[in-house]
């Protein structure tokens, strides 16, 4: 069967889906953990925006990590266009002249 580039190698959008998607799971899972637990309105409140900024600082990071493995892909997309174009023979100008 045709190898058709997949080969277990997830490109920069798919990760950066997964990062996404793995940063709302985790703020969801505080958010829950945090209005369940035994605690006073303030203390909460106050739990509440640390974790916030926590999660606002993830985030960050988490764009910035995409941004990377979206670059790195279209890096490696131009290299292989380069190389199949450096690869392709060259049309012979008279070929279409004769048929």
């Amino acid at each position: 069967m045709a190898d058709q580039g997949h080969g277990g190698e997830c490109g920069g959008a798919e990760v950066a889906r997964m990062l996404v998607a793995g940063l709302i799971g985790a703020v969801i899972g505080a958010g829950l953990g945090l209005l369940l637990a035994p605690k006073a309105g303030s203390e909460l409140r106050h739990d509440l925006r640390e974790k916030a900024g926590t999660a606002a600082e993830k985030a960050h990071v988490v764009q910035e990590k995409a941004k990377d493995l979206v670059e790195a892909a279209r890096h490696k997309i131009e290299e292989r266009r380069a190389a199949q174009a450096a690869e392709a023979p060259a049309e012979p100008a008279e070929s279409s002249a004769t048929a």
